[in-house]
């Protein structure tokens, strides 16, 4: 009989994950923080790992053994297994169950097992655990299943007795080993069923009777690491692999107060530099491991012991690359170029915040100094680097925000992620809850200096505004994937420029919702997926969404519209426009290309800038303001795009000085009009320029025959407002044609009838001849005058008299 059969990871399906986290909504924490780790590819979510399989099998013969972020004998296997050989228990092991259900159907219905035990390392929800169960229920009706680990632990340390019954009852579940460490647990779990003992009289468990789990007396149990090393002779060198992860100290000895890891693991225990140098040589025993992680969370404190394990590992020269956890404030120049000489390929740092603030905040004992100066020399040790951050933690502000954008910036580590601040009751700092003003926990919180949607925005800002460090998609793709990938043949610098091409096409999409994915950056992301073919991918698309176009777009689109009004235009004519557009109809507006074509050139511009200057001059008179806004789309032999404009058609500026600014200004936001809605729609960035987000209630669209495809009909130019969920009522679209040019003044028929339409065509037509007849003047001196015979009494009141400025 096997006593215990053991599951390591399930990677429970991303797609069903993804449609369970998007139902809390598209701007929950939750979701937006996921959000940033996926594409959307032939009708479903790609982790970047996933599409980095699918690119690079396509079109390739032969066995597929896929890229995956849990390549490994994963470590509760090894470590649970010999805690439990040392006991004299038997066991067996399914390592990934998402990848091994018919190894684990054969072992379920033919062989004995007494107990399976769940481990939930990673779950931050029930959903993978409750696949195992009920795929184990299927075939084997009589081994016990034992669920336990944190996600176990936490959820029994903050909710109630009832919530936790709750969970027992889902999961369905014969016992539950409710502490962090439950290793003697788990073992007395199995005395008594196979010895028929009290289990009542076993700390820690929770266990089932009839519809009811009796919870049992909790106790402290420890499980020195010193007493329990892995016996690596237990699991054979192929299922080892070449990649081990090891352990060599026990919970953290610093309190920071976002953090309750130590709450959970109890105090802090290491082992000494001997068990170390033994554990080492096992391994090297073994033949074939090349890579080590150390999952210490302070595998550099104490400073001294650190050294001493750096020089053992010189010493014993094991050709090991290996990477870990590193504090720097416990580190110097000394220490770094051990670590080099070691073999350490990379380290995470838990830098948090590049704010001094904050950090004091977070009771971190770092400072931005001691990472400054950490990160180039680990770099000029051939130490890649990656910077875990927080964003909304309580006293963040946008002040704090940007010290660390400039941190990044700065220090420039191979590779960041922003994480979301989790709103957690068992962190110490939830002591200062009603001080500080926290509401909500999880990912879904406010206190005094921000909320959760506003740290999401921030972070989003992040993720595109960087240029000097990579993000990493996290969800699939850990720190331990670059190093895991380089040993499957890609280099560090392929890897950086697969991770730029995957981002970016979430940049395009975060910029550019519900716009289809831009043709050359998925061939960019499968020429850099298909990186032992000797193709190096096309960068101009992907760089055009780099962090400094968007530090350049922020810089431009925030000075445009700072102190923007979110006023509506045409409220004189129309009063409250309607809020829904769902009907559309048009007018003709006679133009005289031949006039309007000479009139631009004797001010040195093209005919769209001349009838668009025009255009904008009435519309500000209907707004009755000196700034306007106006949805543009322009098509040109040079240019083409969807832009918002901001103009200020002053009665004193010549119309000649104001269709130059004009084009120039077309021309610019053009240059930056990947970011331009992504701005001027979020209240967040509008509110940084002190401006509101404005509104779109008047467009304009200009095509020329030589533009090509690039031309916007209008249904186009409806459907991506419509996107940006506005509500426009009046669009100018004007085309050329072999003959001269097309006008229509396309109206919404829910907030414009057909007279005061075509008053105010006429009123636009009487304007452009107005200004190809009078040579130059200044804007003061366009009248407005309509001559048609059916106005509207609105129009009539309007044109009762010359409009000057």
């Amino acid at each position: 009989m096997i006593d215990c059969l053991l599951m390591g990871f399930n990677d429970y399906s991303f797609e069903e994950y993804t449609k369970t986290v998007k139902a809390m909504g598209e701007r929950s924490g939750a979701y937006k923080d996921l959000r940033l780790a996926f594409i959307n590819f032939n009708g479903r979510p790609y982790r970047s790992l996933d599409i980095l399989n699918h690119f690079f099998y396509e079109k390739r013969g032969g066995s597929r053994q896929p890229f995956h972020n849990a390549d490994f004998l994963w470590p509760v296997i090894t470590y649970l297994g010999s805690y439990l050989s040392k006991r004299g228990m038997t066991f067996d092991y399914v390592n990934l169950f998402h990848l091994e259900k018919e190894k684990l159907r054969e072992k379920l219905l033919n062989e004995d097992i007494l107990t399976i035990a769940i481990t939930t390392t990673l779950y931050v929800s029930p959903h993978p655990i409750l696949e195992i169960i009920s795929f184990i229920r299927k075939y084997n009706q009589t081994a016990k299943i034992i669920v336990g680990g944190p996600y176990i632990a936490n959820q029994i340390k903050i909710t109630d007795h009832v919530s936790n019954q709750h969970l027992f009852k889902y999961l369905e579940a014969d016992f539950y080993v409710t502490s962090s460490e439950g290793e003697m647990a788990l073992v007395n779990i199995l005395k008594a069923l196979k010895t028929g003992g009290d289990l009542n009289r076993v700390d820690n468990i929770a266990y089932r009777i009839d519809d009811e789990y009796i919870v049992t007396q909790p106790s402290i149990e420890s499980n020195p690491l010193e007493e329990n090393p892995i016996n690596y002779r237990l699991f054979s060198a192929e299922e080892i692999d070449e990649f081990v992860t090891l352990r060599t100290a026990k919970s953290c000895p610093f309190s920071c107060s976002f953090c309750g890891f130590p709450a959970r693991a109890g105090s802090y225990k290491y082992v000494g530099v001997e068990l170390v140098e033994q554990e080492l040589n096992e391994i090297r025993e073994i033949g074939g491991v090349t890579t080590l992680t150390f999952i210490d969370d302070t595998f550099n404190v104490p400073k001294a012991r650190f050294k001493d394990v750096l020089r053992m590992m010189i010493r014993n020269n094991y050709g090991f690359k290996w990477n870990c956890f590193y504090r720097s404030d416990h580190g110097d120049e000394e220490t770094i170029e051990l670590m080099g000489k070691a073999g350490c390929e990379g380290v995470f740092l838990g830098v948090e915040s590049g704010s001094d603030r904050m950090l004091e905040l977070m009771n971190k004992t770092a400072r931005r100094k001691d990472y400054v100066r950490a990160i180039p020399l680990l770099k000029a040790a051939g130490i890649s680097t990656y910077a875990s951050l927080i964003v909304g933690f309580p006293g963040e502000t946008y002040e704090t925000y940007r010290e660390t954008v400039e941190f990044i910036e700065t220090a420039r580590p191979d590779f960041f992620r922003a994480q979301l601040w989790y709103s957690d009751p068992i962190t110490p700092i939830w002591q200062q809850k009603e001080k500080l003003g926290i509401r909500g926990s999880a990912f879904n919180w406010s206190h005094h200096t921000m909320d959760s949607e506003m740290a999401c925005d921030l972070i989003d800002n992040m993720f595109l505004c960087i240029e000097n460090s990579i993000w990493l998609p996290q969800f699939g793709f850990e720190q331990w994937s670059t190093f895991y990938l380089q040993r499957k043949g890609m280099t560090l610098s392929q890897i950086k420029t697969f991770l730029k091409c995957f981002n970016a096409i979430i940049k395009q999409d975060l910029v550019q919702p519900g716009r289809d994915m831009d043709p050359a950056l998925l061939e960019s992301l499968r020429a850099s997926s298909q990186f032992d073919r000797g193709e190096r991918p096309e960068m101009r698309s992907v760089e055009a969404l780099s962090g400094t176009h968007y530090q350049a777009a922020e810089h431009f689109w925030k000075s445009e519209f700072r102190n923007a009004s979110s006023d509506p235009h045409l409220t004189k004519l129309l009063g409250t426009p309607a809020t829904t557009a769902s009907g559309w109809s048009s007018v003709p507006v006679a133009i005289n290309f031949s006039e309007i074509t000479a009139a631009a050139a004797d001010c040195n511009a093209d005919p769209s800038s001349l009838i668009l200057a025009v255009y904008s001059n009435l519309i500000s008179m209907f707004a009755e303001r000196k700034d306007i806004v106006i949805l543009c789309a322009i098509s040109q032999a040079q240019q083409a795009g969807i832009v918002p404009l901001r103009l200020f058609p002053s009665g004193d500026v010549r119309f000649s000085e104001y269709l130059l600014r004009l084009q120039q200004l077309i021309a610019q936001s053009l240059e930056h009009k990947l970011f331009a809605f992504y701005f001027i729609t979020n209240q967040s960035h509008m509110a940084e320029c002190h401006g509101s987000c404005p509104v779109f209630d008047v467009g304009y669209s200009f095509n020329a025959p030589e533009a090509g495809d690039r031309a916007f009909g209008v249904e186009e130019v409806l459907r991506f407002h419509s996107q940006l969920e506005r509500n426009l009522s009046m669009l100018l679209n004007v085309a050329r044609a072999e003959d001269g040019l097309n006008a229509q003044l396309w109206y919404s028929t829910d907030s414009f009838d057909r007279n005061l339409a075509e008053g105010v065509a006429a009123l636009l037509e009487f304007g452009l001849h107005s200004a190809t007849e009078k040579g130059d003047f200044t804007l003061s001196e366009i009248t407005f005058e309509a001559r048609c015979e059916q106005n509207s009494p609105v129009i009539e009141a309007i044109t009762s008299e010359a409009f000057n400025f």
